[in-house]
């Protein structure tokens, strides 16, 4: 998850010409999830896929970068030509490095020895699993800022499908129901937005920084999935991990390497008592038998402690045959070791395609004391390819450098997380939109969603703009919290310590009048904040509580509304530039029926482009 190398992606040489550029290697790391009742799947089954499918991505990213070329130490120059009256004289000049973007596109086919990755024999399965993958990348180089000519940011999203096929049942038998048709309950789409900033301290040793975002969206309903794996709402955590890593690449010959990649992470989840602490330490033996074909053994060790979590819920205990022997919690305190070992067979079609092939052997050991979650072995088996296109140069050029005076106009899209609605008031009567009752300590978490800003500006001095943007945010809702008692078209639901699963949305529509600070300069990359003030029109619209269906009624309010921003744009013609922004948007004081969650905020990361005339 570290570095993918932005510059020189082009050609493939033997080791000893690649010293100047480090790629990190992506330790595999499990979440080890707590055990549901008999019949259902353990939590957290689609985090598991998702890292080991991270994995696989960055062990192509190592094998790519290890075969690049060294770039030559001496600065690529060309001639121009210039007026006549010079004659046939010509300037040389230094060709500028240029920002690198890419497409790419994968698919990955695996044979799973478990595909629960859980120790009871009730859940222990084989299935097919089939992850296909769009991706879209901008690796700028930084020649403007002095001392940052070995520094490489990433930033890009990649959109994945994981499908569930072909499962067979349990080696024994406790499936009366037979529902081990877990594809309807697994079936899902990934959103990732991730960010990386790395660091070359010398030719073999490479640190970074990174943080990546994992969004769910399900391809079926609550009551869809409930059917076939009861209450598994958990295996979908919407997560943020911040990792620190340091890379180690070393030649041996021509042909041979070794890499050694060390990543520390800090995993924000949702339920809180997954946030869990990871560590983890990789070694990979990379050998060219061709210059088409590679092969490339790794071995690994993961070390989690999950934090926060004496709170976190008592879970059915089974033993291996499936027997209940009680309750218990399996995240106070613990401690999650795993070993992984695994080949992969590289082949080098094209330089924009490969395919190849992988085998890998899990083991986990866990203190938690729940049997399906933390103690199990994984076999996988799979195939897959994947294509990288990288942008051509020319699409970059920028003739002149401007200082992008004068009047411009900003699209921007991207993924906006909401905070959660909450409240310290006691509510009776009305107390949310299409709900009576009595509701104690009331709090509404929210999925993360969309949003998308038009904003029409005017850049005063190179340093100095204003701007008028509107744009809307579209959430799904999750859960509600509180203590009381809820009366709804569809019946009544008494809400305690756990909560209820929430249906509905929550919109919001600011308009924001804001001034903008950037980097004063010519150079391309121009960093800048803002900070904005307005209003906004918000809506709270909730259509089922658990599984019991409400009015459908929803409630508005118009607020003031504030906003603080900070991002980069790119120069990449001389009246476009490409945008990545942060914005923090607040709502004061709306009130949604009785609800009144005081300063409702929102975080948003978007990814724009931005036309000056």
């Amino acid at each position: 998850m570290e570095l993918v190398d932005s510059v020189h992606l082009q050609s493939k040489q033997p080791f000893k010409t690649r010293s100047g550029h480090l790629a990190s290697f992506l330790a595999l790391f499990l979440i080890c999830q707590p055990a549901l009742f008999a019949q259902t799947l353990p939590s957290a089954v689609s985090q598991q896929a998702v890292i080991d499918a991270q994995a696989q991505q960055d062990r192509e990213r190592q094998r790519k970068v290890a075969l690049q070329e060294k770039p030559d130490d001496k600065t690529p120059v060309e001639a121009t030509a210039v007026s006549e009256d010079l004659g046939s004289l010509q300037l040389v000049r230094e060709i500028p490095d240029l920002p690198f973007a890419r497409l790419h596109m994968d698919q990955s086919y695996s044979w799973l020895s478990n595909a629960n990755y859980a120790k009871n024999s009730q859940n222990v399965v084989a299935a097919w699993q089939a992850i296909s993958s769009i991706e879209g990348a901008w690796a700028p180089t930084i020649q403007t800022m002095p001392g940052y000519d070995k520094f490489f940011p990433e930033v890009g999203v990649r959109a994945s499908f994981f499908n569930y096929f072909s499962q067979e049942e349990p080696s024994q038998t406790n499936n009366n129901a037979g529902t081990y048709d877990i594809g309807l309950a697994q079936d899902f789409l990934l959103a990732n937005i991730f960010f990386r900033a790395n660091k070359q301290i010398s030719d073999e040793l490479t640190v970074g920084l990174s943080v990546d975002v994992n969004g769910y969206f399900f391809l079926n309903t609550p009551d869809e999935r409930n059917s076939v794996a009861g209450d598994a709402e958990t295996n979908f955590l919407n997560e943020i991990t911040a990792a620190y890593s340091a890379n180690y690449f070393h030649p041996f010959t021509d042909t041979q390497a070794v890499s050694l990649s060390w990543r520390a992470s800090y995993v924000f989840s949702n339920p809180s008592y997954f946030t869990r602490t990871d560590n983890n330490l990789t070694g990979t033996y990379i050998l060219n038998c061709t210059d088409k074909i590679s092969i490339t053994p790794f071995a690994s060790y993961r070390l989690a402690y999950y934090t926060d979590a004496s709170n976190a819920p008592a879970t059915a205990d089974f033993n291996d045959q499936g027997t209940l022997t009680g309750t218990a919690n399996g995240f106070y305190r613990r401690l999650d070791q795993q070993y992984t070992l695994g080949l992969g067979l590289n082949f080098q079609l094209t330089p924009e395609l490969s395919t190849g092939l992988n085998f890998n052997y899990s083991k986990s050991d866990s203190t938690s004391q729940i049997a399906e979650t933390g103690d199990f072995t994984n076999l996988t088996a799979g195939a897959n390819w994947s294509m990288n296109y990288k942008f051509s140069d020319k699409e970059f050029v920028v003739e002149q450098n401007s200082e992008c005076l004068g009047p411009y106009t900003r699209v921007d899209l991207g993924f906006g997380f909401v905070n959660n609605l909450e409240s310290s008031q006691t509510l009776t009567g009305s107390v949310l939109p299409g709900i009576t009752g009595s509701l104690a300590n009331p709090s509404i978490s929210v999925n993360p969603g969309v949003r998308f800003d038009v904003s029409p500006g005017f850049n005063f001095t190179d340093w100095l703009g204003v701007e008028l943007s509107g744009g809307i945010l579209y959430n799904g809702l999750d859960h509600l919290n509180g203590n009381g008692t809820l009366t709804l078209d569809g019946g009544t639901e008494v809400i305690g310590g756990g909560g209820l699963s929430l249906t509905g949305t929550y919109i919001q529509v600011p308009v924001l009048l804001s001034s903008v600070f950037r980097w004063p300069g010519q150079a391309r990359w121009k960093p800048y904040l803002s900070t904005g003030f307005g209003f906004a029109y918000s809506q709270l619209q909730i259509t089922q509580v658990d599984n019991t269906q409400t009015s459908d009624q929803f409630e508005e309010a118009y607020s003031p509304a504030f906003s603080v921003g900070s991002g980069f744009i790119w120069q990449v013609s001389d009246a476009v530039d490409f945008d990545v922004a942060y914005k923090l948007l607040g709502l004061i004081n709306p009130t949604y029926s009785g609800l009144q969650p005081g300063v409702a905020l929102s975080n948003s990361v978007q990814f724009g482009i931005n036309v000056r005339f």
